[in-house]
Parts: C-alpha cells; sequence; structure tokens
C-alpha cells in the first residue's frame, strides 16, 4: 500500500518566504536539502539494486519443482511481499527525486538573488 506523502514546512515554499532569506540562509538550505537528497537516492539505488535479488528470493519461495519457470515468475511478481518491496521502491524514488528538484530550486534561489544584489550594486554605482 502506498503511503500518503509527508509535508515539511519548507515543501510550503513561498515566493514571499524567500525575500526575506539572505544568501547565507539559502545555500544553508541548499546544503541541507542537497544532503538529504544525497540520502535519498542512496537508499533508492539500494533498493534498485536489491530488486533482482528479492525477485529470486521470492521466486525461490513459490518453487516447489513442479511449476514451469514463468509461472513461479508470475507468482512471485504478485507475491504481497514483493509488492511491498516494489512499493518501497517507488516510495525512495520519489521522495529522491522530490529533494532533487528542492535542491535545484535553492540553487536556482541562489543564483537568481545574487544576480539580483549583483544588479543593485552595479545601479548604484551608476546613481
Amino acid at each position: 500500500m502506498i503511503e500518503k506523502e509527508e509535508h515539511t514546512k519548507e515543501d510550503n515554499y513561498s515566493p514571499k518566504k524567500s525575500t526575506h532569506l539572505t544568501l547565507e540562509d539559502i545555500v544553508s538550505l541548499a546544503n541541507k536539502i542537497g544532503l538529504e537528497y544525497v540520502k535519498s537516492k542512496k537508499e533508492a539505488e539500494y533498493y534498485e539494486l536489491m530488486k533482482s535479488s528479492k525477485r529470486a528470493e521470492f521466486m525461490e519461495k513459490h518453487d516447489d519443482g513442479t511449476k514451469s519457470e514463468a509461472k513461479i515468475r508470475r507468482l512471485a511478481e504478485t507475491d504481497p511481499g514483493y509488492i511491498e518491496f516494489l512499493e518501497k521502491l517507488s516510495a525512495a524514488k520519489f521522495e529522491s527525486e522530490r529533494l532533487k528538484i528542492r535542491y535545484e530550486s535553492y540553487k536556482n534561489l541562489f543564483e537568481a538573488r545574487r544576480s539580483m544584489l549583483s544588479y543593485q550594486k552595479a545601479e548604484m554605482t551608476l546613481l
């Protein structure tokens, strides 16, 4: 069963809140989210690597010596334990992609804010 995703305060990103963030705040948030992203990506990659092993484990469970390999594979792939594993894999991939998007957003915000500050400095020297 797929679980509902949890939302944090940072998920509710709004432009009004970001106008008060300094460059240091943005870097700090990007670093925090980046570390969460790496950890989440590691988990998703682990599940992906274990996918064939888990399938083999469930195939072994259904192999009684009388069924064809195709039948055993179908039974393994519909086994509730294997489906639960696939749901964990899917959730891990989702979380990894969600954090990647947040990380990229903070990087883009940093670049935009830095460009704006540079523009304001240049504007001040012209006046």
